[in-house]
């Protein structure tokens, strides 16, 4: 059996650009508040926590704010000073040591952050419309409040702040470089037309929208160049209040365009609703009588880059995933968080760690997902079987 495992396609190599991934599991971008809340710079913290998933596919880091006002997560590291490319540098060169690939996963989280979160600022986005909902900081909790709608020079400030993230990147090592388009931050909020209801060169069309959002990945490419730059999208999933009218035409087209510009990958998180009650609804609305019944069987043919899978995946669903074609990798997230060493468990069917164990699932959240300190971040003992 355990032979069998080791044989799964999921252990096979594959060439991305001009890396050979030893493995196609990959480590999902995940939002785990270590860095220091005041500067945003990372630390000895993160430098074992990444270095210990060195043995994946690729690592993408946790989403890095290209500016103060871009970070919705007190805590969550930036590319935006010197400071914190060094703090990335020491992440990066801990990884490297281990034999590891990691790529920045680079963000702005337009509207979804809050004035209380970054010191006092007014939000961006692509139109002034405020996210449906809560956001959560230090002293608590409070509605979303109204964005102000990019300007043109808004806009091309925004294209240079990516850009200079993407320089700082490079400086620190990174094998390469994500856009995060996806879950209703600022390249979502451009893409999707819930959040996008401009009427100039930015908003109305699909080829208004996919304007800035291409515009980010120019810039990134002309840093890192098209082999070392992917992006993630969520077409169809209603976190932070998104959504579109027509998401196969939306991102036909944005897929279209990726291709002419030879981006190295594409992860798409197949998430519906952020409601489990709503998932079988939604995706019936959604699909209808499509004779596909997933985002990867309708998009991984349009791409030509290396298509990465994302949504509670298992050893065995992402094994089936492959076998059909229906993907090139497979990005897990949760299984992270509770498992370091998880290539080795795949390969060897080892019992993983997981939430389960934790009794109390809303002190998981609080303290071990999003704390400050080591438990539940580098010292997984929080996560493993009660015996």
């Amino acid at each position: 059996m355990e032979q069998q495992r080791a044989n799964s396609l999921l252990f096979t190599p594959i060439k991305m650009g001009d890396l050979i991934l030893p493995n196609r599991i990959v480590m999902a971008a995940l939002t785990r508040m270590r860095a220091d809340k005041k500067t945003g710079i990372p630390n000895e913290l993160h430098a074992q926590y990444y270095s210990a998933r060195a043995d994946s596919g690729f690592i993408l880091t946790e989403c890095s704010a290209i500016r103060p006002d871009g970070n919705s997560f007190v805590g969550s590291a930036g590319i935006y000073t010197e400071e914190q490319a060094l703090g990335w540098k020491k992440v990066v060169d801990a990884v490297h040591e281990k034999g590891g690939r990691i790529f920045l996963q680079i963000w702005h989280a337009g509207r979804a952050a809050h004035p209380e979160q970054i010191g006092g600022l007014q939000p961006i986005s692509s139109s002034a419309i405020a996210i449906n909902g809560s956001a959560t900081f230090v002293k608590g909790k409070a509605n979303h409040q109204v964005p102000k709608a990019a300007t043109i020079e808004d806009i091309q400030q925004l294209l240079r702040d990516f850009r200079k993230g993407a320089e700082n990147a490079k400086k620190a090592g990174f094998d390469g470089i994500q856009l995060h388009g996806a879950h209703g931050y600022l390249i979502d909020q451009f893409l999707r037309n819930k959040a996008n209801q401009r009427t100039d060169e930015y908003g109305g069309s699909i080829e208004n929208r996919c304007r800035f959002p291409l515009q980010v990945m120019d810039q990134l490419i002309e840093v890192f160049g098209s082999g070392r730059v992917g992006i993630k999208v969520s077409p169809i999933y209603d976190f932070n209040d998104n959504a579109d009218s027509d998401p196969f035409s939306l991102y036909s087209y944005f897929i279209e365009q990726l291709n002419k510009r030879q981006v190295a990958f594409l992860e798409i998180n197949e998430a519906i609703s952020l409601d489990p009650a709503q998932e079988k609804v939604k995706h019936q609305e959604i699909f209808g009588s499509r004779k596909e019944k997933s985002l990867r069987e309708i998009f991984k043919p349009q791409f030509s880059g290396l298509f990465i899978t994302n949504y509670k995946l298992t050893f065995e669903k992402s094994n089936e995933i492959l076998q059909k074609g229906h993907a090139d990798l497979c990005s897990f997230g949760t299984s992270y968080v509770f498992n370091d060493q998880l290539v080795e468990k795949y390969k060897t069917g080892s019992t993983l760690n997981g939430a389960k164990y934790i009794e109390d699932k809303s002190k998981l959240f609080r303290e071990y997902f999003y704390g400050s300190t080591a438990v539940g971040y580098t010292d997984l003992t929080v996560y493993q079987p009660k015996l």
